[in-house]
């Protein structure tokens, strides 16, 4: 006698075979939504970092004054969720750092946050060179 439609035992392993797909699927999000984020905080970090960067450099050279500082937070509005340290320093002529005062200055800027799952700082970092006119 033939038999229409699925046993009991064949819909069961269907049904385990579509749960296993969408949990599969649904295991994806929680980490594409975290690189999100982390990229979101990543980019307000790169614009923190360019502010800062563009008001020293509008500065003249003996303005700059060797140093570093930490701002932890930013004072910002936009930035408060960062700390930032800037440092300025006199360079040689190869690129070393120097006490004696030369023509060039490093200027660095470094901004940190944690993470979304707040396992480890991350940061973004510039540097530039500001010569003597």
């Amino acid at each position: 006698m033939p038999q229409n439609g699925f046993s009991l035992i064949e819909l069961m392993i269907a049904i385990a075979i579509i749960i296993l797909g969408i949990a599969i699927v649904l295991q994806i999000f929680p980490g594409s939504f975290s690189m999100e984020k982390n990229t979101e905080w990543q980019t307000k970090a790169v614009f923190c970092a360019q502010e800062k960067m563009e008001a020293l450099l509008a500065l003249s050279f003996a303005e700059l004054t060797p140093g570093t500082t930490q701002e932890n937070p930013v004072s910002t509005p936009a930035c408060q969720a960062f700390s930032r340290t800037t440092k300025i320093s006199y360079v040689d002529a190869n690129l070393n750092e120097t006490a004696s005062p030369t023509s060039l200055k490093k200027i660095e800027i470094k901004m940190q946050w944690n993470s979304v799952l707040k396992i480890a700082p991350n940061e973004v970092s510039f540097v530039t060179l500001f010569a003597e006119k």
